[in-house]
């Protein structure tokens, strides 16, 4: 499919950057992608985007190191268009992993090998956990759509901190990973449509906009070589003397 190969090309460049970012200068957050493709204006709440995936989204792209943010591209076809109605259930998923896998995780990580160094990290795991725990006991996060979007919000903030600052550090990749899987299963739910609704004359023009850009950046970089080159000739006779 046409739009399939214009998204592979847009992959190699568009990078992923902290904050909303500039799509004249091909830097975008996963969000703000998001938005673009989907033909809306340059934001990062996008209107197509499922409010509890955009949470999730947002913070594990702000959190991530530059290289391993760049994973989550293939993710901004499947966010456009999950503003479904269906955050009851990936609500119901997300809790269900923290409690049965992230939270026995992070006891084992941070009770059983060892505390964090530093009050302030360590409060900060107090509060973010605290907070992670009571979220998860909510009554109806199925029906609240702000409790949804907490919970989301709560979990891919613990995460992102068990990423950075686990005492152990073999085992901080292990968080990275988890976040990524949960935006994974979340896109699956109501994944099952048949196309994403990309705006495709929008992301052609994206393409050739960032190619030019790149042909112009080519094009400068010859000639400030050419440039420099011809300053060596006219100024080696006085470097000799």
């Amino acid at each position: 499919m046409i739009i399939d190969e214009t998204l592979e090309r847009l992959y190699r460049q568009v990078e992923l950057v902290k904050g909303a970012g500039d799509p004249r200068t091909g830097k975008l957050c996963v969000m703000s992608f998001v938005a673009y493709l989907a033909g809306e204006g340059h934001s990062d709440r996008p209107a197509t985007a499922s409010p509890l995936i955009r949470e999730l989204a947002v913070r594990i792209n702000d959190a991530m190191p530059t290289t391993m943010r760049q994973e989550l591209k293939p993710f901004v076809p499947r966010i456009i268009g999950t503003n479904d109605g269906r955050d009851g259930e990936r609500a119901a998923l997300l809790k269900d992993i923290t409690e049965k896998e992230i939270l026995p995780r992070i006891c084992a990580d941070f009770l059983a090998k060892g505390s964090l160094r530093g009050w302030r990290r360590t409060t900060e795991f107090r509060e973010l956990s605290s907070r992670l725990f009571d979220l998860t006991h909510a009554r109806d996060l199925n029906g609240d759509g702000s409790a949804r979007c907490k919970l989301a919000a709560a979990v891919a903030s613990l995460l992102c901190f068990c990423a950075t600052e686990a005492p152990d550090v073999a085992s901080r990749p292990w968080y990275w990973r988890k976040a990524i899987e949960l935006l994974d299963r979340c896109c699956d739910i109501g994944g099952e449509k048949v196309a994403p609704g990309i705006d495709e004359g929008r992301a052609e023009r994206l393409e050739e906009m960032l190619s030019r850009r790149e042909r112009m950046r080519g094009a400068k970089a010859m000639t400030d070589r050419a440039v420099g080159r011809i300053r060596a000739v006219f100024t080696w006779p006085a470097k000799a003397l």
